[in-house]
């Protein structure tokens, strides 16, 4: 996925020990009307992918779309989401979608390994 993002990936943090699986990927790209806002594409195991501005500069985050679709979407349309995002345009969903429950007993364990090959 951060291969699929180029150079525009700052930072990754992943965390799978939590009860809800999540990644974080802190880009160098803005939403040129929140230009001075660090930019994030995050993931949970829930809401699939969204698009975030750090707030305070101490972590905390507030949502400005969710990419909808999939829980694991080709990383292609994921590259698009957020240049589309930082291009101006609006290329999600303001209401969270949720896929599944946190640990559902269901085949996302097998397509993340899939994801990551």
């Amino acid at each position: 996925m951060a291969d699929d993002l180029g150079g525009d990936v700052f930072e990754i943090d992943v965390n799978l020990d939590r009860e809800l699986a999540t990644a974080i990927v802190l880009v160098n790209s803005h939403v040129p009307t929140l230009a001075e806002f660090p930019l994030l594409l995050t993931w949970d195991e829930v809401s699939g992918w969204a698009l975030r501005i750090e707030t305070d500069g101490h972590g905390d985050t507030a949502v400005l779309e969710f990419m909808g679709e999939d829980i694991l979407p080709d990383p292609a349309r994921v590259e698009q989401f957020l240049l589309e995002a930082t291009n101006g345009q609006n290329p999600g969903m303001v209401a969270a979608p949720a896929f599944r429950f946190p640990n559902a007993q269901d085949d996302l364990e097998r397509r993340l390994a899939e994801f990551c090959e």
